[in-house]
């Protein structure tokens, strides 16, 4: 019997279902006997999320777990967010970014504390020190990045490097360089981990196959970049090598990653007592 399945998304691009799609392409699912729906649940509220729905996006399940959601991180894809910060001109280095424009995530979005945490880092107080411009998605803060009106941009994986490089843009950094964090993956309603394991179970292992796929199968992995995420063919095995070193190779993250990760969230939500790891992220 097929088991039906929902997985939610904040983002379509190869860093929240690059492993979906090489469980589509591979056959992983089929021969698994599940049938897996996509669902757009950027608007939907977290007290709103049906308890089925798995979500891809662990970053953004991890802040509604903090605040009493019950999500629970079952399977870690990414612990190297793939973001990079780009800027028109050659600056050099983040803190030349001083006085600057720069569009990023919305507020409520966290690869907009990702970005910051890593401008923290290079010395600069993003709210004070910068011109930070809000953009729905990437082709918005492209789009401002392009026309001139910001002068640096933080864009994700679906808009791959090797197409930004080509329009003359220059990387100011790789947030997956500068920061550890597991963003994507599979998060689970506690309570439905719980009452199903097993589907857990077998969609988790569907998953870490993918992974082992994304690792050893280059030529897989650009074959999904180009059919279900339209990166060129020209750039898509080179897309494809970059976006692999971002994956872990079975799911699994390190209890230092996890706790720095909930660590650095509580400290920008300002929640004093940060919980420990073990409450939202199923390592084994």
């Amino acid at each position: 019997m097929t088991t039906p399945v929902t997985l939610g998304f904040k983002a379509f691009d190869a860093h929240e279902l690059l492993c979906h799609f090489v469980a589509v392409q591979a056959g992983l699912y089929q021969r698994g006997n599940m049938a897996v729906q996509l669902a757009d649940i950027t608007f939907v509220a977290d007290a709103e999320l049906p308890e089925h729905v798995f979500q891809a996006s662990c970053g953004a399940a991890l802040a509604s777990a903090v605040r009493g959601s019950g999500q629970k991180v079952v399977l870690v894809a990414v612990d190297r967010p793939l973001f990079w910060i780009w800027s028109r001109a050659p600056l050099g280095n983040l803190a030349a970014l001083a006085r600057r424009r720069l569009a990023t995530f919305p507020v409520l979005a966290p690869p907009h504390a990702l970005a910051n945490i890593v401008l923290r880092k290079a010395g600069l107080d993003a709210e004070r020190e910068l011109t930070l411009l809000p953009a729905r998605d990437d082709l918005a803060r492209l789009g401002l990045l392009r026309s001139g009106s910001a002068d640096a941009a933080v864009i994700s994986s679906a808009i791959a490097p090797a197409r930004l490089a080509g329009l003359g843009f220059h990387p100011l950094c790789c947030i997956g360089d500068e920061l550890r964090w597991p963003t994507t993956g599979l998060a689970v309603n506690q309570a439905l981990l719980q009452r199903a394991p097993e589907q857990v179970r077998a969609l988790v292992g569907i998953h870490r196959e993918s992974l082992r796929m994304v690792h050893a199968d280059i030529e897989l992995t650009a074959a999904v970049l180009r059919d279900w995420f339209d990166v060129a063919p020209a750039i898509a095995a080179e897309t494809a090598q970059s976006y692999a070193t971002a994956f872990t190779a079975d799911g699994r993250t390190s209890p230092a990653i996890a706790q720095g990760a909930i660590d650095a969230l509580c400290a920008a939500l300002g929640i004093a007592a940060p919980p420990a790891w073990q409450g939202f992220y199923a390592l084994d």
